[in-house]
């Protein structure tokens, strides 16, 4: 545990184990270094003197008050002259120009006012920045040691522990943090300043002293300090607990499942009635429902599958009411940019015109008819364009490049070696940050497995071809250009040994990337909008109250006019034409930020209305409901094909063959097995075409001893139930089968144009999701567009089971339908041609 922390309350939190069994402290010595280095802790007061400030009440000039609890914990400009005067106090008076300075500030936007201090020096300084929303790779530019300018970092408390920084040896504190608290009057989380623990104030001291001796500021008065809390307040005490309060409730042991009577047991115990309230809340959203008197809660599938994914409360909320509306992938997609830092558009420091750019140039929002109200949601939807332009555009043209050279394996190979290089460089051409984008797609992946675990019921008829094919005929060229480097080019965008400006970057100028309505954003947005303000809705409407809400015009108020801003102002100038009504009794029009993610930042004080009664219709959507109903023989029948025939691709023992032969004409049935020809003696199979000693898929979709034997011409339906006996467990051999099977079958049909031919691939859900088909389906244009369990007592068993023991988890056999969506020849050229020649120049030279 961290050095800082309260050792003495966890030792006796967990006395009273039982059973002879006991908690240890155990203290790890330091290493064995030669050097001692001193650090030297210097107070405002201190401050003062060595920059010869009057001596002036410091503690209101520079804290706002005489002791934390009766001052605020802003930072006023006077505070940011007096860091920036002492930066360069250091400067001036310490020789060694390696040793750097970091200063703790607690938000973005104090990072930014210090920042454009700095901007002036920068012959002398180099800054850097550690903030959540900087990228890894520019972060790690702060470990670089500079020869010839000195290094700044400006940091917030996410420096504060975990990272040693070379040659540190001037720690600025400003004794400030930002926390999250929940705000039980707008129903949200929001952040706060708040002084520092004495604690984190060691954590930041921590920071030098560790490979040169260090000196350590703090912008307080030594009194002012002393009154600090010893620790800061635990989040289980700020926050609101509806997300842990319903993980709790779905806890598999009942010996942990009642949230009220473990929460009691915590270290800190959080106030029954915040505990009370999460559980209303999600009693009220039908996540959780009360079974006995005595107040035992169980989760419902809807909360089962709610807690079951690695987002916030609100962004998993956001999730399942887009997979409600048939939007699953757009709302998973929204849901994680919601929760995520870098976000992909690449954020200049400093620069928020600049960043405004780079979004427009994804989503500009300026049609009016989204709904979106605040600059939170406009970020997200530009960030979702962005992460689909770079699917769409690169990842596309990867998977295009990556099928045509399928058999080529020494070109694969070293087309694999350089991915990396170009795919940042396309990225830092389309102000885009890849360790983001990455990011987003691994977390999406497991999302979706989530959903396919628990199988809701807007699954079976969720179509999985992404917004962003939409229009088909989409197209970008880039045009790139070269550009110098702004003149303030500063150590996020700089690592030349000689710290010159980097040198002319490429700019793709072929703006907007996005155009409007491209990748149905402007539906999305809507969408998002109108469930943001549901979710708004929920969280503050009275738990009693059901009834449907109406919706506010901008000049009425259930069907009333609306009280006139200008008139309470005293400066209306319409007098009775007014559309507006002039009496103080009049209601007010809701407050649209109100409804925003970011939610109304005046509180109460605010003139507009934040009643949920005036705004908008109520949040009692269709629940989230787990698939239901027996398995159907007509589910899968249906989509047989009446004309041409139907390919069972590696059955076996031809169980599979022999069912379907009853209940489709056997004729049309086409089956491939890795058997030799062998006396199987079963009526049902006369009339079917076995193509025997076939191995899978190598030898299936595409022969490499001569011509295919299956007659790909009047195939319009593929049929595959992999069977995974020979691999164990191991789950990379067989996800690479299903790859295989993937890649091969795009080759096939992209080359021979048999785009019509429906894919049907028949395996257990949870499988399903641990080998993540989905995503091999996609990678080579597969798209999954419905799914719906298979009649085993119909059409044979399955030999892959997997057990689950987790409740209102589905364990059943799935059939799932793909469909290739062949990439666009715009886009990509007349690629099907090059896979036609290769394919059947591979297959005649092979003859």
């Amino acid at each position: 545990m961290s050095a800082t922390a309260d050792i003495a309350r966890y030792r006796d939190y967990f006395k009273d184990l039982g059973r002879g069994e006991r908690v240890e402290v155990l203290a790890i010595p330091t290493s064995n270094q030669k050097a001692i280095f001193q650090r030297r802790v210097s107070y405002l007061e201190e401050v003062a003197d060595l920059l010869n400030i009057d001596s002036e009440p410091l503690s209101d000039s520079y804290c706002s008050g005489p002791s934390p609890s009766m001052a605020k914990a802003d930072i006023k400009a006077k505070v940011h002259k007096l860091i920036h005067d002492l930066v360069l106090h250091i400067h001036e008076h310490e020789p060694d120009i390696e040793k750097s300075i970091l200063i703790f500030l607690p938000t973005y936007y104090a990072l930014e006012q210090q920042w454009f201090l700095l901007k002036p020096f920068s012959s002398s300084f180099k800054v850097h920045i550690l903030h959540s929303s900087i990228d890894t790779e520019q972060a790690l530019m702060t470990m670089k040691i500079w020869k010839s300018h000195r290094k700044v970092i400006l940091a917030t408390n996410i420096a504060e522990s975990s990272v040693t920084i070379p040659k540190v040896a001037y720690v600025i504190d400003s004794c400030r943090s930002l926390q999250v608290f929940w705000n039980s009057y707008q129903k949200k989380e929001s952040a706060k300043l708040v002084w520092v623990s004495k604690s984190q104030a060691d954590q930041r001291r921590g920071r030098t002293g560790r490979t040169c001796d260090g000196q350590i500021y703090r912008l307080v008065t030594r009194p002012f300090f002393i009154q600090f809390d010893e620790y800061e307040g635990p989040s289980v005490l700020r926050l609101s607990l509806r997300l842990q309060v319903l993980q709790i409730c779905c806890a598999e042991s009942k010996a942990i499942n009642d949230p009220k009577a473990l929460l009691q047991k915590a270290l800190d115990q959080p106030h029954p009635e915040v505990v009370e309230d999460a559980l209303d809340l999600l009693v009220h959203m039908q996540a959780l429902e009360k079974t006995s008197p005595r107040g035992r809660y169980e989760p419902t599938f809807y909360g089962r599958l709610l807690s079951s994914l690695s987002l916030s409360f609100d962004a998993s909320l956001v999730v399942l009411k887009f997979g409600d509306i048939g939007m699953l992938r757009e709302g998973i997609l929204l849901g994680i940019l919601m929760d995520t830092q870098p976000l992909p558009i690449l954020h200049p420091f400093g620069d928020e015109i600049l960043f405004a750019e780079y979004a427009d140039s994804y989503f500009c929002g300026d049609d009016g008819n989204t709904g979106l109200n605040g600059r939170k949601e406009m970020v997200f939807m530009a960030n979702l364009c962005a992460f689909q332009f770079w699917q769409r555009v690169f990842k596309d043209n990867h998977r295009v490049e990556r099928l045509k050279q399928l058999l080529k394996f020494d070109e694969m190979k070293a087309t694999a070696f350089r991915l990396p290089k170009i795919e940042e460089d396309w990225c830092s051409s389309h102000n885009l940050v890849q360790s983001s984008l990455k990011h987003v797609s691994e977390i999406y992946e497991d999302i979706l497995d989530s959903v396919h675990r628990y199988r809701p019921k807007f699954l079976s008829t969720s179509n999985g071809l992404p917004s962003y094919y939409d229009p088909y005929e989409f197209e970008h060229i880039c045009l790139p250009t070269c550009q110098q480097p702004n003149e303030d080019t500063d150590a996020l965008t700089t690592d030349d040994k000689h710290l010159e400006p980097s040198s002319e970057t490429m700019k793709c100028v072929a703006v907007p990337f996005v155009a409007p309505n491209n990748f149905q954003n402007n539906d999305v947005a809507k969408k998002l909008a109108t469930i943001i303000k549901q979710i708004r809705v929920q969280h503050t409407e009275d738990l009693s109250s059901n009834q449907d809400l109406d919706v506010d015009d901008g000049y009425h108020v259930n069907g009333e006019a609306s009280i006139c801003i200008y008139f309470v102002n005293g400066s209306c100038n319409k007098g009775s034409q007014c559309l507006f009504s002039h009496s103080l009794k009049a209601k007010r029009p809701p407050c649209k930020f109100f409804y925003s993610a970011q939610g109304c930042r005046y509180g109460a004080s605010c003139f507009f209305s934040h009643d949920e009664s005036s705004s908008v219709t109520s949040s009692n959507s269709t629940l989230c409901l787990p698939e239901g109903g027996e398995a159907k023989a007509t589910l899968l029948i249906r989509l047989l094909p009446a004309d041409g025939c139907i390919l069972l691709l590696d059955d076996t023992n031809l169980q599979f063959s022999s069912n379907f032969a009853r209940h489709y004409d056997p004729s049309k049935i086409v089956s491939t097995t890795s058997l030799s020809d062998t006396s199987i003696f079963d009526s049902s199979l006369t009339g079917v075409k076995i193509l025997w000693g076939l191995y899978h898929p190598y030898e299936t979709i595409i022969s490499k001893a001569g011509e295919s034997q299956i007659p790909w011409n009047e195939v319009k339906c593929v049929l595959w139930f992999p069977n995974f006996d020979s691999y164990s467990e191991n789950l990379d051999r067989q996800k690479l089968l299903l790859q295989n099977f993937f890649e091969y079958l795009a080759v096939r049909m992209l080359a021979d144009d048999l785009d019509n031919v429906r894919v049907i691939l028949t395996m257990n859900n949870i499988r399903f999701a641990q080998l993540q088909v989905e995503k091999l389906g996609r990678e080579s244009f597969f798209f999954l567009t419905e799914s719906f369990p298979f009649d085993d007592a119909s059409f044979g068993e399955l030999p892959d089971k997997v057990s689950t023991k987790k409740p209102l988890m589905v364990s059943r056999p799935i059939s799932y339908v793909f469909d290739l969506h062949p990439p666009s020849d715009i886009q990509f050229g007349d690629y099907a041609a090059g896979l036609h020649s290769f394919l059947h120049h591979e297959i005649q030279d092979d003859v």
